[in-house]
């Protein structure tokens, strides 16, 4: 179906154009091209027009003649000397005409057609004219131009005059002569067919500048095809011809791939596959040249014209065309024309002069080149060269070519030439319309992929002569080495003269500025490529030796000079780097981004070419010059020159890298340096490091890379000794062999190391160089100590040549004041040990200082110069240290030190003793030796050597350390021997310290003593000399402790047994001596009763203790060690005695009283050490059986987790002991035990696995009230996160299977008993009442009747009964509908739905469409004679008879009711409708809600006009007379009336009787309602609904044999709270105040039957019960009891429920739906808990507060406009109870709010009936746990 507004368009149209009235669209001619002309904002847009034109018809030459008047002014002329920039239209002359003239094809009729048309373009496709306006351009400075066309002599004309806004044309022949048109310019001879635009000035105009107008025009023939001449004339003479000419063609080669595999060759298609360049032939590069003639003085005919030249390349590209049909339909709707098949695409390379000759392209070394200067360095610019100049593009401003220059740039330095679909005034792309844009964008892709294969072809090219030239360079680096060499000559001999300050500063000048890099943006080439230009970034570089502050050495070193010139090969590259200098496109930047896409996409996997020093290599294999890397050798490194000049072309474009040191530490590896440039390398690292951050950590691997060579100059001064007459060689060394340097204060002329730099090496270096903190990882320092493990092995120390003499003597002098000069010299002497065998010191022979003659020693064979020998004249000869070594500084403490003596030598002394009979009498030898100077040799020999006598002991000599100094305390060890000293004076003090010094013992050694106690202790105690022991002892602990002499080497000695201690046999108990080491004994007694050996109490325990590092107690892994051997020993003992034959009973009850005595007192013992006890030691042991304990009078040991604390009293309240103690041992509490594991009480989850694994077992240790109670524990929490299958199927639960007896009374009534039996067993085979009817009729087990426990069987797996019994129903008889009773029936139904499926009332869960089902659409009544219920329980069934049922009929749902229906099986059947699960309590409720009239609903406060639309009620009727006395109540047996209409009331408050009920009926279903409803059942029901309520007060309610009737009565009672006086709440008489028949009481008794203080008085607090019923009637049984006569002025009502009477407002009859109840209960709730929250506490004194008025109430508890909402005024005491504190049974503080505190009344009320405080403390607690407050 057509939308409106077509339909509309359609009928419109059709009407009009039946009985419409034609009319032409009229145009305004001279405002439309006016308008047309405002499109064409550039300059010179008609000539560019008309050259366009000429191009298309293939003209070759063109020619502008203009004629000018000068109107008073005098003519400026342009003399040879004027300025460059002078305009040469200074004269002021005007335009009067000018006449455009090109010889190509003469115009066609269609062509004359198409001129007198607007916007009639060119239909040929290969043309650029698209728009058919460009020729209107002639109107923007003509007003009437006239076109002259055709052969020569056969010309036509066409004029073009306007009429009003009308532009009219005449056409016809030309007049004969026209071609005379030239004839002014000598030009007769002329055989060309011109076309002419004669375009006289609408208004004069100033003439254009030559120049800038000259610029133009070659810009125009940028790249025409065919038009290569244009010739300017100003008054009839020639002042500018501009000539284009072809010089050469070639074919420019695509990369392809290098294998089939790689994608490695060039892409030569769009991404779109709309253009596909072509290949061979197709890519060519065209080098032309463009001639430029401009006369000097356009005033002056005669005066000359200059010329200047320019070259340039081209590359063009046929591309062939693949456009998709659809876009090419869009473009032809546009364009009028056919896109081209096949198409031309042509790029301008650059423009320069490239005369070689040309002296103007002289650069200056280390110059930037800027290319716009360089054709014209060192002249004058000519005005011709402005306009060649002006021929090639800056970076980033080429132009697009549509036929004609337009004023889109590409962002680069190349002009593009390509047939793109311009906008109609030809400046720019058109990218709006979206054909037009994906043909525009996919051209310029191509074009940017054929700039990349051009620029490919041009480097390719330039590095095949690169390669050519390479041996001039060469040449020129060979000549340039040689000048440096003699400039360096000229420097060092005016060094003295100061040259070197004016070399210094004229290099200062010749080294590169970084400052003078040419500007332009670093724009980053690859980011534009992604998102185009966003900005230019400018940054400024200081350069090096300004951040440095450093000389011109740095800038040197960091900025290597580079003053060769540049070739023609890099000018010719760093022109075409130029020109790819990526710069945003302007001014729509989408033209560069498509471009660069293109030129990217073309060979992605390659980096462009650029020009290093090595050659062309890609842009990748490139390098950088950075801070002087490049002077190493590095290769493929750009020269700074060529890369400052096209900075964003190696940095973007091609991707080229800095030089990093990776790349130089691979260099170096492959080079060997020159020496020179090893030190400018060592010079250069330092400076590099300051610069470039973390450099600094590559130093190790340059070094290691570095390999330099020397020559023999720089050999050590040991080869340029054995070496001098060889020829000079060339030695290859590794840099990182060189470790060291030497320092100002080392020797000269002293050999060195070869890993230390030579010292002509390290002065041409400079020693500031090598101490730079950059090098402390390369090298250091020489130590002295490293030169002298080098010159101790050197030949002049070793083999004592004579030549070496004069390095040997310096050698000693060197080593001898360094000696001097430690503080520590035992490690230096080390280094000496090699030469101290050898023969290098000289020694005199005949006394003299001679040279000639000193000889060689060892220092061992010398003694000092300075000794006296005298006194050993005539034993040997003695010889000498040479003098001159003393007066050279060799000191006699180095000589000493080296072995030269001063004395005579032990040996000789020794030999000499018995001469000197000193082997007797020690003491003139200890004088000797006193006095002597003895070396650490002569020491040693005196330690070592026996000649000192014992004293009691002539028998042998002994050595210095075998004897002692006399001390009386050492007698008692018989190890000791005393020195023997003949004098009664004793021994001095120098002579005593002199021995211990040779090594006398004042004390003997631990070793000794340690020994001698040890072999004491081993021996009996009869024969071990206690008394020495003892003494022994005390001189040991004597020299122990923090200061003894013993101390540091007692440790090795703590497992030596010398120790008295005592010790307790665990078996006997007997306390036994022993000897114990210090590690294996303690000073604690307490640790006597685990067998532990114990310091003897006799000794001095502590100081013994502490003295040998005897522990008080021992380490707790020790003990529960030994706690584990006891465990051990006492298992065995006791497997001993069981497998021991004979009567045992005696033997096993003493060791069971010995072992559990011995772990008591050990866990009494550990408890002490509970603290030492870390939880992992401890962890182990929770897992091991170390508690003994006593089971059935044997010893078992058990895990901690098996054994619980004694508590302080085992037993409950009623006597009962815990079940702790009946199902786990118990123990005494116990500090150790406790961190061992062992708890107070067994968890709830232990007792339930103890239950799951041994249910049997636990049964008989409880019982089944302790079970059940264990049961109840376990429901209310349990200790598992899911019911796994072992919970499952494990037979753990309590099941009854139940037998009721009937009972006979009197022979008259009877009753049922209920006798149970208990078993265990799954939950599947356990079942839960939920309907006591359905469980009497088949035998099964039940689960215990509470709440809790039913809902843990649930949870575990039990089912109800009701689930597992399945019923069917039976209809028997006639069906019939619509009779009297189904149709009261289903309004009753539709009239309480609301009720039943109400939130508020029902909190069992409904099914999801419960409100469908009681739809009467969808609910069909009706009435059946019979109806019959099987019931099913596995193969067991019963058959019983019902009053209704439900049935399925397709969607519908019928329900059968019999005519003597009972209400009960009508609420069973709407349960088991409208619920998940309709439970015996469920259906109870429902049949009572549908059963009670609406009155009797309101009354016990049920919310019926919320939910149900009630009528308005009619007028009240006038008050009635008094009521009589109600009747007495009839039997509890007799049956009430079950009339509807006794009962209920219909919507509009009549009454009509729907069907009584006969007696026939009662008795046919008394037996089954008997069955189904006996006593025990609505007892249990009713005891469930109300809790609190005495079960023996609600049997003598219900009476014997109760009836459904009588249940649904004594509910009511106990609901309304009138219990107490059955007389006067008969069935009939409703609570809220409404007789049998439903008529109203009146208001005063209505207020006299609830007066709530009387209430309060008799109703017992009630606690909410948890079944259905019971939430239901409590929930809203305090609402029938709010209502509050209106008393005294200060009572004010503060609620008000008297049935609908308040209702008002428009909403006050509309039913509450059940998500709003569910919304305001939500919302009931949140206020409870933010009331509590918010509450202040109450203090002990209570609290008084004042009536507050509430302005303000929650949704859905406002209660109309008749009342006010306030918080009445406190007055709250406190309340002494009962118990004499001021708080109930469970710690809830009482308080009252007695108005008159003086009256006893309320206080002894309260106190006679706190039982009820007590149980609404039990609530208040409850209602805290549930909801968390």
């Amino acid at each position: 179906m057509a939308p409106a507004s077509t339909s509309a368009y359609e009928n419109v149209r059709a009407a009009i154009a039946d009985k419409g009235s034609d009319a032409r669209v009229e145009v305004n001619q001279r405002a439309l091209i006016d308008k047309i002309l405002a499109r064409y904002a550039s300059a010179g847009a008609v000539y560019r027009e008309l050259l366009q034109n000429s191009n298309d018809a293939e003209a070759t030459t063109a020619e502008i003649i203009i004629s000018t008047s000068k109107e008073n002014s005098t003519p400026l002329h342009n003399t040879a000397s004027s300025s460059a920039s002078i305009n040469i239209n200074s004269s002021k002359e005007t335009v009067t005409q000018v006449i455009y003239r090109n010889n190509g094809h003469p115009f066609r009729p269609q062509d004359w057609a198409r001129l007198r048309k607007i916007a009639e373009g060119n239909p040929d496709e290969t043309k650029v004219g698209a728009f058919g306006v460009g020729a209107y351009t002639m109107f923007s400075i003509c007003e009437e131009p006239l076109v002259v066309s055709g052969k020569r002599g056969e010309e036509e004309a066409m004029a073009f005059f306007w009429k009003g806004d009308g532009l009219w044309t005449k056409t016809g022949k030309a007049p004969p002569g026209i071609v005379n048109i030239s004839a002014t310019l000598s030009n007769e001879k002329d055989e060309n067919n011109w076309t002419s635009f004669i375009l006289p000035s609408r208004d004069p105009y100033p003439l254009p500048d030559l120049v800038e107008f000259g610029q133009f025009l070659t810009a125009a023939l940028t790249f025409t095809q065919c038009l290569a001449n244009i010739k300017v004339y100003v008054n009839q003479t020639l002042q500018l011809d501009i000539n284009k000419t072809i010089l050469e063609s070639h074919t420019i080669a695509t990369p392809k791939a290098s294998s089939w595999w790689k994608n490695d060759g060039a892409l030569i298609s769009s991404s779109t596959g709309m253009f596909v360049l072509g290949k061979g032939s197709d890519l060519t590069q065209t080098s032309v040249q463009m001639t430029v003639s401009l006369r000097k003085d356009v005033s002056n005919p005669d005066s000359a014209m200059e010329t200047s030249t320019v070259r340039a390349r081209y590359a063009s590209a046929m591309v062939k065309t693949k456009i998709p049909p659809d876009v090419e339909k869009r473009i032809i709707r546009v364009t009028k024309k056919n896109p081209p098949k096949e198409l031309t695409v042509q790029i301008f390379l650059d423009a320069a002069n490239h005369d070689e000759d040309d002296e103007s392209l002289t650069i200056k070394r280390n110059t930037k080149f800027n290319l716009n200067k360089l054709a014209n360095i060192g002249t004058k610019q000519s005005m011709a060269s402005k306009i060649t100049d002006s021929f090639s593009p800056t970076p980033g401003s080429g132009r697009i070519f549509i036929g004609f220059r337009t004023s889109q740039t590409t962002g680069f330095g190349v002009h593009l030439a390509a047939p793109l679909m311009p906008t109609v005034e030809r400046e720019a792309i058109d990218f709006v319309d979206p054909a037009l844009r994906e043909f525009n964008s996919s051209l310029l892709e191509v074009a940017g992929i054929l700039m990349r294969l051009a620029l490919e072809h041009e480097m390719n090219r330039i590095g095949m002569l690169w390669e050519e030239n390479a041996e001039e360079r060469k040449q020129w680096e060979i000549s340039r080495e040689e000048e440096k060499r003699k400039q360096k000559e000229k420097d060092e001999s005016n060094t003295k003269s100061g040259g070197n300050a004016a070399a210094a500063s004229s290099g200062a000048k010749d080294t590169d500025n970084d400052n003078d890099s040419i500007a332009g943006s670093l724009f980053g080439f690859a980011s534009y490529m992604a998102r185009g230009f966003k900005s230019t970034v400018v940054e400024a570089i200081k350069t090096v030796p300004e951040i440095l502050g450093e000389d011109d050495e740095t800038t040197e070193l960091l900025n290597p000079r580079d003053d060769r010139p540049l070739s023609m090969e890099e000018r010719d590259a760093i022109v075409l780097m130029k020109a790819f200098c990526a710069r945003p496109s302007t001014p729509d930047d989408l033209v560069g981004q498509y471009l660069a896409k293109g030129f990217s996409r073309c060979l992605p996997s390659q980096t462009p070419p650029v020009l290093t020093m090595d050659g062309v290599v890609r842009g990748k294999d490139a390098r950088l010059c950075h801070h002087g890397l490049e002077a190493f050798g590095v290769p493929n490194v750009v020269r700074r020159v060529v890369h400052e000049n096209a900075k964003e072309y190696h940095s973007m474009v091609a991707g080229c890298p800095r030089l990093n040191i990776n790349d130089l530490i691979m260099s170096l590896r492959e080079q060997v340096l020159e020496e020179a440039m090893l030190i400018r390398f060592l010079k250069w690292w330092p400076k590099f490091c300051r610069i470039d951050n973390g450099v600094e950590r590559f130093g190790i691997r340059l070094k290691e890379a570095v390999r330099y060579q020397t020559n023999s100059e720089n050999a050590s001064p040991k080869k340029q000794t054995e070496k001098e007459e060889e020829p000079e060689v060339v030695q290859v060394n590794r840099l990182e062999s060189i470790l060291y340097y030497t320092d100002r204060k080392f020797p000269d002329g002293l050999p060195l190391p070869e890993t230390t730099f030579s010292p002509s090496l390290q002065k041409r270096i400079g020693q500031r160089t090598l101490e730079n903190n950059f090098y402390r990882d390369w090298w250091s320092v020489l130590p002295f100590e490293i030169w002298t493990s080098f010159i101790v092995y050197h030949s002049c120390m070793t083999k004592g040549l004579y030549p070496e003499n004069t390095i040997r003597r310096m050698s000693i002098v060197a080593i001898s004041k360094h000696f001097d000069s430690l503080e520590r010299k035992g490690r230096y002497l080390e280094l000496l040990a090699p030469i101290k065998d050898s023969p290098f010191l000289p020694c005199d022979t005949d006394g003299t200082d001679s040279n000639t003659t000193t000889a060689l020693k060892c220092p061992s064979e010398l003694y000092l110069a300075s000794s006296d020998l005298s006194a050993f004249e005539g034993c040997g000869d003695f010889h000498k240290v040479a003098k001159s070594l003393t007066k050279e500084g060799v000191s006699e403490e180095f000589l000493l030190a080296m072995g030269v003596r001063k004395t005579i030598s032990m040996d000789f002394l020794f030999g000499h003793l018995d001469t000197l009979k000193w082997n007797e009498n020690p003491k003139p030898l200890i004088n000797y030796l006193l006095n002597a100077d003895l070396s650490r040799q002569d020491l040693l020999k005196l330690r070592s050597t026996c000649y000192l006598p014992a004293e009691n002991d002539r028998s042998s000599l002994y050595a210095p350390s075998d004897l002692y100094l006399k001390n009386d305390e050492l007698k008692i060890f018989p190890f000791v021997k005393f020195l023997q000293w003949n004098s009664s004076e004793g021994m001095p003090s120098a002579h005593r310290e002199f021995l211990i010094k040779l090594g006398l013992r004042v004390d003997p050694p631990l070793s000794s003593i340690m020994t001698f106690m040890e072999r004491e202790s081993s021996k009996t105690a009869e024969a071990r000399d206690h008394e020495t022991h003892g003494a022994a002892l005390r001189y040991l602990t004597s020299r122990l402790g923090p200061s003894g002499l013993y101390e540091s080497d007692f440790k090795h000695y703590r497992h030596f047994k010398f120790l008295p201690c005592i010790r307790q046999d665990l078996e006997t108990g007997e306390v036994v001596n022993e000897m114990q080491s210090p590690s294996a004994c303690y000073y604690n007694p307490s640790c006597l009763v685990m067998g532990f050996s114990v310091l003897d109490p006799t000794l001095d325990q502590i100081q013994i203790a502490n003295r040998t590092k005897c522990e008080k107690d021992p380490p707790t892994q020790i003990l529960l060690k030994r706690l584990m051997q006891l465990v051990s020993i006492s298992q065995a003992k006791i497997q001993y005695l069981e497998n021991k034959a004979g009567n045992i009973s005696d033997e096993r009850k003493k060791l069971n009283s010995t072992i559990l005595t011995l772990f008591e007192q050990a866990f009494l013992y550990l408890s002490t050490r509970a603290s030492d006890f870390d939880t992992r030691s401890v962890s182990a042991m929770s897992k091991i059986p170390f508690i003994p304990c006593k089971t059935r009078g044997q010893l078992v040991f058990y895990l901690p987790s098996q054994v619980f604390f004694k508590k302080s009293s085992s037993t409950s309240e009623n006597g009962d002991t815990s079940l702790a103690e009946s199902l786990f041992q118990e123990i005494e509490y116990n500090a150790f035990l406790s961190i061992a594991g062992v708890k107070l009480e067994p968890s709830l989850t232990e007792l339930f696995e103890l239950m799951l694994k041994k249910p049997d077992e636990v049964l008989d240790c409880l019982g089944e009230p302790k079970y059940k109670q264990l049961l109840r524990k376990i429901a209310a929490d349990p200790p598992f996160k899911h019911v796994s299958k072992d919970i499952r199927t494990c037979p753990f639960l309590l099941g009854y299977l139940v037998m009721d007896e009937e009972l006979e009374s009197d022979g008259k009534t009877s009753a049922t008993e209920q006798k149970a039996q208990f078993v265990l067993a799954r939950a599947e085979d356990i079942f839960i009442v939920d309907n006591s009817f359905l469980r009497r009729q088949f035998s099964m087990l039940v689960s215990p009747m509470e709440q809790q426990l039913e809902e843990f069987y649930n949870l575990i797996g039990s089912k109800y009964v009701s689930q597992v019994v399945k019923k069917e129903f039976q209809v028997e008889g006639r069906a019939q509908r619509n009779t009297p009773l189904s149709i009261s029936f289903a309004e009753r139904i539709e009239e309480r739905a609301p009720l039943l499926l109400s939130s508020s009332i029902s909190s069992r869960p409904l099914i999801s469409n419960a409100s469908k089902v009681l739809n009467k659409q969808y609910l069909e009544i009706v009435q059946v004679d019979d109806i019959k219920a099987k019931y099913s329980f596995g193969r067991n069934s019963k058959l019983l008879n019902v009053t209704c049922c439900t049935k399925k009929s397709g969607q519908n749902m019928v329900l059968c009711i019999t005519e003597n229906f009972d209400w009960f099986d009508v609420g069973t059947a709407i349960g088991a409708l409208i619920l998940e699960r309709c439970q015996l309590e469920d259906a109870f409720f429902l049949s009572s809600l549908l059963e009670a009239s609406l009155d009797t609903l309101r009354s016990r406060g049920f919310p019926v006009d919320r939910i149900l639309r009630p009528v308005a009620p009619p007028p009240p009727p006038p008050p009635p007379p008094p009521r009589p006395q109600p009747p007495k109540p009839q039997p509890v047996e007799a049956k009430p009336n079950h009339s509807i209409s006794s009962n209920t009331s219909s919507m509009n408050g009549s009454t009509e009787p729907v069907k009584p009920n006969s007696t026939n009926q009662s008795k046919q279903s008394g037996q089954r309602e008997g069955d189904e409803n006996g006593g025990a059942g609505f007892e249990q029901i009713l005891s469930q609904m109300f809790p609190h309520f005495p079960p023996d007060a609600i049997r003598e309610l219900l009476g014997p044999n109760p009836s459904k009737d009588k249940a649904r009565e004594v509910a009511n009672q106990l609901a309304s709270g009138n219990f107490q006086n059955e007389t006067q709440n008969n069935i009939g008489i409703e609570a809220a105040g409404g007789d049998q028949n439903g008529s109203p009481k009146p208001q005063k008794d209505i207020e006299s039957t609830h007066n709530p203080k009387k209430e309060e008085m008799k109703a017992p607090k009630k606690k909410p019960s948890s079944s259905f019923m019971g939430k239901m009637l409590g929930s809203f049984r305090h609402q029938s009891h709010s209502a509050k006569p209106p008393s005294s002025e200060n009572t004010r009502v503060i609620h008000q429920h008297a049935g609908h009477a308040h209702n008002s407002g428009p909403d006050s009859n509309k039913p509450s739906s059940p998500a709003n109840d569910a919304a305001h209960q939500k919302s009931l709730e949140s206020i409870l808990q933010q009331s509590i929250e918010s509450s202040r506490s109450v203090g002990g004194a209570g609290v008084s507060s004042p009536e507050t008025i509430l302005k303000s109430l929650p949704q859905g508890m406002e209660l109309g406009s008749d009342g006010c909402e306030v918080i009445p005024s406190q007055h709250i005491h406190p309340f002494v109870g009962p118990y004499g504190t001021r708080k109930s049974r469970n710690g809830i503080r009482v308080f009252t709010a007695a108005q008159d505190t003086s009256s006893l009344v309320a206080p002894q009320f309260l106190s006679d009936n706190f039982d009820a405080v007590d149980q609404f403390a039990d609530i208040l607690e409850n209602l805290c746990l549930v909801y968390r407050l």
